[in-house]
């Protein structure tokens, strides 16, 4: 494992990725939520699942809880009715209970280079509100996968395991 010390804003993604214990977790755009849902807690430490299209491009990303809200809302509707409360949760709703693929529920693509840094990833994860990042390659296919937390803990790690090595440099 790499030292701690050596992941720092400027860190390529690349290099964070592969610290990172928490994996990619992928669906096709044409699968069934249901199917989607049951995959998705097999791994559930992943928070963002990427969606691919039949070449295995990231086509779209959906969150865990907007799958599970999809889910809820084929299955049990009115647990979500009451959460209604203006034109925005309706249309929410909306597209809720009519979602039956991955498709009808996935966000834009949220995607980063391998060559970019762990300071963009973390700018572009705070800019979509979401809890991670797909790693692609240059055709835009999923090469590795970024957790918001995970990836703020080892950060964080790094800058104590570095202050304490210029605290104590003996040690």
């Amino acid at each position: 494992m790499t030292e701690p010390v050596r992941l720092a804003r400027h860190t390529p993604v690349a290099e964070a990725a592969d610290l990172l214990e928490i994996g990619p977790l992928v669906a096709r755009s044409d699968e069934d939520l249901l199917v989607a849902m049951r995959r998705s807690s097999a791994q559930p430490a992943t928070r963002l699942i990427g969606v691919v299209d039949e070449a295995g491009r990231l086509v779209g990303v959906l969150p865990i809880l907007r799958l599970a809200e999809a889910v809820v809302a084929r299955v049990v509707p009115e647990s979500l009715l009451a959460d209604i409360s203006g034109v925005a949760d309706v249309a929410r709703f909306g597209h809720a209970v009519e979602a039956r693929t991955v498709a009808d529920a996935m966000l834009e693509p949220a995607s980063i280079r391998p060559d970019a840094t762990i300071g963009e990833a973390f700018r572009a994860m705070h800019q979509r509100r979401l809890s991670g990042l797909y790693v692609v390659d240059p055709d835009g296919r999923p090469i590795g996968y970024l957790d918001l937390i995970e990836l703020a803990i080892a950060y964080l790690d790094a800058i104590e395991a570095e202050q304490r090595a210029t605290d104590n440099p003996a040690s």
